[in-house]
C-alpha cells in the first residue's frame, strides 16, 4: 500500500442503485476514534499530529490492507482544489480541506471505505453505500475498527464509551447518515414538519455536505444524533425506521403533486427542464435544483428523459470539478458556462 497523489477518481457507490432508489440515494456510517496516550488533534502539536498519522496508517496498511489495493493520500501533497474534489464526492467532509498538515486519507477499492486521518479525531472510519444500506454500511466499518484497534489503543472510558473531540459522538461513536431526495416535500410545503418530526426524533437534518452546509437540489442528510447509551444494532434500527418514514411521507407529497391539477407539475418540470436546454450559465445551487425538479418529472412519468443519479450528476458539475476540468485557474464565469454545457451532456439533450 503506497502513498500516492492526485486524487483518485470518484468511487463505484455514487451513481450506484441501491434499496430505497431514488428517494435514498446512499447512506454512510462513520465511525469517530482517538489513540490512547495522544492528545485529540485540535490539542495536538505538530509532533504529536505527525505521530498519531504514522500510527494509524501503520496500523491501516499491517491491519486493514493486506493484499487489497488500498491508496493513501497524504493531504498537504494536494493541490486545495483536489481536496475540494475529494469533498464534492463525499469522501471527506469541508473540514479536512482546512488546514491539511499531517492529515491523510486512505482509500479501499471503489472509494467506498475510507479511514480519515488527523481531521476533528485521530481515526475517522467512513463507508458509504447505495441506497438504504446502514446494517452492512456499519458492519463494514466495524470490520476496519476491530482489524485497527488490534493494532493500536483507542482512548476508551468503561462507562462512556470511545471518547470523542465532540460530546454528541462520545459512546459508540457511530454516525450513520441517509442522503434523501425530497423535492415533493419541497413542493408541497410539508418538509417543515418532517424536519420538526425528525428533529424530535433525535436526528440532524443537514445539506448536501453534511454539517454547516446548505440544502441544494432538494437534497438532504439525514443523520442519528445520540451515540452514547446505544447500542450499534439500536442505531442501525432507528436509521432504518426512520428512513423509510421519511421516504413515505415523500411518497404521500408525491400523490398530492398528482392527484393536483396536472398542468401546474408538468409546467415545473418543463419549466426547469427548458433552463437545463437552453442556458448557456449555470449556478451551481441553481443547476442542482432544476435537475431536483427533472428527477422529479422523470420518476413521476411527466418526462421520457436518459435515467440520471443526481448524486453522480451533482458531483460532476460541482465547482471543484468543473475547475479541474478547465484548469485550476478558471474563472466562476468560465465554471458557470461549463456547467450549463455539462449537465446537457450527462442529460443527452
Amino acid at each position: 500500500m503506497a502513498a500516492r497523489s492526485p486524487v483518485p477518481t470518484a468511487g463505484d457507490w455514487l451513481g450506484s442503485k441501491g434499496p430505497g432508489y431514488p428517494l435514498v440515494l446512499s447512506s454512510r456510517a462513520r465511525l469517530a476514534r482517538n489513540l490512547e496516550g495522544l492528545p485529540f488533534p485540535g490539542a495536538s502539536d505538530e509532533e504529536e499530529l505527525e505521530r498519531a498519522r504514522g500510527m494509524v496508517l501503520e496500523s491501516v496498511s499491517r491491519g486493514v490492507a493486506e493484499e487489497r489495493d488500498w491508496e493513501i493520500l497524504f493531504a498537504e501533497e494536494l493541490r486545495r482544489d483536489e481536496l475540494g474534489i475529494m469533498a464534492e464526492e463525499h469522501l471527506t467532509g469541508p473540514s479536512f480541506c482546512e488546514e491539511p498538515a499531517a492529515k491523510a486519507m486512505a482509500l479501499g477499492p471503489g472509494k467506498a471505505a475510507g479511514v480519515l486521518v488527523n481531521d476533528e479525531d485521530h481515526v475517522r472510519i467512513r463507508v458509504m453505500m447505495p441506497g438504504a444500506q446502514f446494517m452492512k454500511a456499519w458492519s463494514e466499518a466495524d470490520t476496519i475498527d476491530n482489524r485497527l484497534e488490534r493494532e493500536v489503543r483507542y482512548s476508551f472510558d468503561h462507562q462512556l464509551g470511545y471518547l470523542t473531540a465532540c460530546p454528541s459522538n462520545v459512546g459508540t461513536g457511530l454516525r450513520l447518515s441517509a442522503m434523501m431526495h425530497l423535492p415533493a416535500l419541497v413542493v408541497t410545503g410539508d418538509i417543515g414538519k418532517t424536519i420538526a418530526a425528525l428533529g424530535q426524533a433525535g436526528m440532524y437534518v443537514r445539506g448536501l455536505y453534511g454539517e454547516g452546509s446548505g440544502v441544494a437540489g432538494n437534497l438532504f442528510q439525514v443523520s442519528n444524533r445520540r451515540t452514547l447509551g446505544r447500542s450499534e444494532e439500536e442505531i442501525v434500527t432507528e436509521m432504518d425506521t426512520v428512513v423509510a418514514q421519511v421516504a413515505g411521507n415523500e411518497k404521500t407529497a408525491r400523490k398530492v403533486l398528482t392527484r393536483g391539477p396536472g398542468l401546474d407539475l408538468a409546467d415545473r418540470v418543463y419549466r426547469a427542464l427548458g433552463i437545463l436546454e437552453r442556458a448557456r450559465k449555470l449556478g451551481f445551487n441553481e443547476c442542482l435544483e432544476l435537475l431536483s425538479m427533472v428527477r422529479l418529472g422523470v420518476e413521476l412519468e411527466v418526462l421520457t428523459l436518459r435515467d440520471f443519479n443526481l448524486l453522480e450528476v451533482g458531483a460532476a458539475v460541482a465547482p471543484y470539478h468543473l475547475g479541474e476540468a478547465l484548469g485550476v485557474e478558471a474563472a466562476g464565469e468560465d465554471v458557470d458556462r461549463e456547467r450549463a454545457v455539462e449537465v446537457r451532456r450527462w442529460l443527452d439533450l
